[in-house]
Parts: structure tokens; sequence; C-alpha cells
């Protein structure tokens, strides 16, 4: 009896008398609590460099297909971008279906001539903010810029923008800003800067002098903080256009301007000796409609990591009348050929209070190619 109770409580041990049947659980056990230790000491306390050469490597390098298979983590790096680029698909593809449900003929630009857009009824739901909507996702939108002194005159409307995971700024050795279009507001130039020092903001107006400029920027710094300086901020007299020239006349000229001097992307930069851009805010009055294309075509666009632009339709102001949902179609439809995907469009309510009606919009784009989306999704 005695042998057959140790075997119906120890299968291991079949004929064990009740002491060596103790013995033995407590040895197993023992055992057991001594490889788990060894286990959770390892987890926790790792050898010098093992796991941290592997995260280094994944933020300082590109995440190659190679290096996303490595492990388990990363791979899903690799099924969340192909997510997230299945849902920019079905975006682009709704898009294209309200586009046939509503316009005359399946046509934008039929809609424009039927329909313009400053009139009353083009502001009717739907409107084309809800079918030019944005198609992708950003995992940390960020608004920056809005925000100045408290002596700034408020009869003047400052604007934020929207940034896509801006924490990669500070991962990333290389930071090139561009920032075409400052009119009155510098406050997302200054803020950028507050954000990540490190970078290199280079300002782009023809409409205004270097002296005016710095005169906002100082204005506009935050109560308590001293203005941003050269060589950190940089302001350069030249505007950007779908060519290079220095009598250029199309789009809204500010400051009673006749003509301006103007370049292409790929010239400025290769001018700047700037082989790519970390962010690139448009905001032209108007020549977004020929310039950006043409940088599509050159490969310029290819090399910006995020794209912060205004568009300007009619409805908004009385020079914006010949740009409509037809060039809205074909300009989205360019930009993400280069591999743009929008996350964020907001918009510009301030014609509204004027009368007009909120045919301009903020517009904010990442590069489905670059840190700030390859990089910024849990690695």
């Amino acid at each position: 009896s005695r042998l057959a109770s140790c075997k119906s409580v120890t299968p291991l041990f079949p004929k064990c008398p009740l002491g060596a049947t103790m013995s033995a659980h407590l040895a197993a056990i023992a055992l057991l609590a001594t490889g788990l230790s060894v286990f959770l000491l390892v987890q926790l306390f790792p050898a010098q460099g093992a796991v941290n050469t592997e995260s280094k490597n994944l933020r300082q390098q590109p995440l190659s297909r190679e290096v996303l298979s490595s492990s388990g983590s990363s791979q899903c790096l690799v099924n969340a971008l192909s997510a997230k680029e299945a849902d920019h698909d079905a975006g682009v593809a709704l898009r294209r279906q309200l586009v046939q449900k509503w316009a005359p003929e399946g046509s934008a630009d039929a809609w424009d001539a039927l329909v313009p857009m400053h009139t009353a009824a083009a502001w009717n739901s739907p409107t084309v903010w809800d079918i030019y909507a944005p198609t992708y996702g950003c995992h940390r939108p960020l608004h920056v810029g809005g925000v100045g002194s408290s002596a700034w005159d408020n009869s003047f409307p400052l604007e934020s923008k929207a940034v896509c995971n801006p924490e990669q700024l500070s991962r990333e050795e290389r930071c090139v800003i561009y920032s075409f279009g400052v009119g009155w507001d510098t406050t997302f130039e200054i803020s950028m800067l507050r954000f990540a020092p490190h970078c290199k903001v280079r300002v782009f107006d023809p409409t205004t002098t270097a002296e005016k400029f710095w005169q906002l920027v100082k204005a506009q710094t935050p109560d308590g903080e001293e203005p941003p300086r050269a060589l950190a901020l940089d302001f350069v007299q030249v505007g950007l256009a779908a060519e290079t020239s220095e009598n250029y006349r199309e789009g809204m000229l500010w400051n009673n301007k006749e003509s301006i001097n103007v370049m292409t992307l790929a010239d400025i930069m290769k001018k700047q000796g700037d082989e790519a851009l970390t962010i690139l805010k448009v905001d032209i009055e108007g020549s977004e409609w020929t310039a950006l294309p043409e940088a599509v075509h050159t490969g310029a666009m290819a090399k910006v990591d995020q794209l912060l632009l205004e568009v300007h339709m009619a409805g908004c102001e009385s020079g914006y009348s010949e740009h409509g949902r037809g060039k809205l179609t074909r300009l989205l439809d360019t930009l993400e050929t280069a591999g743009m995907r929008s996350f964020s469009n907001i918009p510009n309510l301030v014609p509204v209070s004027k009368g007009n009606y909120p045919g301009c919009a903020e517009y904010s784009f990442v590069n489905k190619n670059g840190p700030f989306v390859t990089r910024s999704c849990g690695v």
C-alpha cells in the first residue's frame, strides 16, 4: 500500500518510499527555482552591449528588409507599414469613388465648371475637404508654431503646422528644414528650433527683406526666451517656383511686388548644398500648383521626409479663382507617386471671418520611405 501511494502521487518515481518521494519533490523544486532565477537574471541584466548594440543599429541605420526580418519585434514593423500602405490605397480608392459619385460626369474639372468653389453651393456637404481627406496614419502628430509673444498684435493670425512623429528629429544627425513663405508669421520656425535646436532652418521669402524677417523673429519669440540667431536660422530672399527666374509674376505677390526672384527646389537645394530635406514647409500663395509637380519630376520631392503645404483654392481669396478640385486631384496624385502620404488636412477658416469661403487648407504629408515612418513605429 505504501508503494502504491508513492506511485499514485509521484509517477516519475514509481518505486520509492515516502521519504524518498519528498526528497525528490524538494530536489525538483530547487532545480526549477534555480533555472528560473538564471533565466530572469539573463533577461534583466544582459551582457554589456548584447542588447544595446542591436538597438543602436536599428536606430542609426536604414531599416532594410533584412534588418526588419531579423527579429520578431522588428517584423511587426514590416506588418505595420504594410497595413498603413493598405489603408492609404483604400483611402485613395474611396476618394476616387466619391468624385465619381458627386462630380458631374465623374470629373473634378467638370465639377469646378458647374459648381465653382467661390459659390455657396460648393460648400454643401460633402465639401472638398471631406472628399480629399487624409489617407495615412501618423503615430504622433504634433502642431508646431502658432504661439508668439504676448506683445504680438493679435490682428495678424499665427498658424501652426502638423508635424508627424517629431521625436524622431532628435535621432537624426542630419536635420535640414526649408520654409518657403513666411509673411508675418515666424512662429513655426522659432518653435522648430526650440524643439530640435540641432536642426538647420532656412527661410525663403522673396516678398520681404532680411531686416523685416529678423524683426519678426524678435517680436514673436515667446516671452522669456532668446530669439534664435544665425547660423541655426537663415533667411534667403528667393521664392519657390517651377522655374528659375529673376522676373517671376505668377501667384499672389504680396507687399506690392510686381515680380520676384524664384528658383526650383532642385536648384535651391543644389545652391545651398543640401542633398535631402527633413521638413519642407510651403506657403507660396498659389504657385504650389506648378512648383511641386516640377519638384516631383526632378526627383527633389523624393528626398523630402515631410511636406507641410498650404493649398490655395477658389473661394479663399480673389486671386485663387483658377485653382479648384481638378488641380487638387492632380497634385495629390503627383505627390503620392513620390511617396508622399497625407496624414492631416485642416481648412483655413480665417477667410471665412472676412466673408469668404474656406478654400485654403493646411495639408501635411509624410514620406512613406522616410525615417518619420520607418523608424517611428515602436523601434
